[in-house]
């Protein structure tokens, strides 16, 4: 019985260190539009973290791609490419990844 009991708080106590206060959040720059059907392209730009008018953080994409890493909250993920700008709210939780594009649509 000792040794559930030891086990169980090993597993517990292996649990706990493994969550992080953390999330993430990750996407692309995207450009969406033309004649129908339209199709859309990943575009390089810049992607900001804000919290509130505050910027957290601020990335230059490589092949579109952007990441940051935020403590739990709401905040707003902008980018900007070619002079257009985009913006989203999103909602980071601790230990979860959050998958959030930019699209900039309605180009022809």
């Amino acid at each position: 019985m000792a040794g559930c009991v030891a086990a169980l708080l090993f597993i517990a106590a292996a649990s706990r260190a493994t969550t992080t206060p953390y999330g993430r959040v990750i996407g692309l720059i995207r450009l969406c539009g033309g004649p129908p059907p339209g199709r859309c392209f990943s575009r390089d730009g810049t992607a900001y973290l804000l919290s509130g008018h505050r910027v957290l953080a601020t990335q230059k994409t490589r092949h579109a791609r952007f990441s940051f890493v935020a403590e739990p909250g709401d905040y707003t993920l902008t980018a900007t490419s070619g002079g257009l700008h985009g913006r989203r709210p999103i909602d980071v939780s601790a230990g979860r990844v959050v998958h959030a594009n930019i699209v900039f649509g309605g180009i022809s």
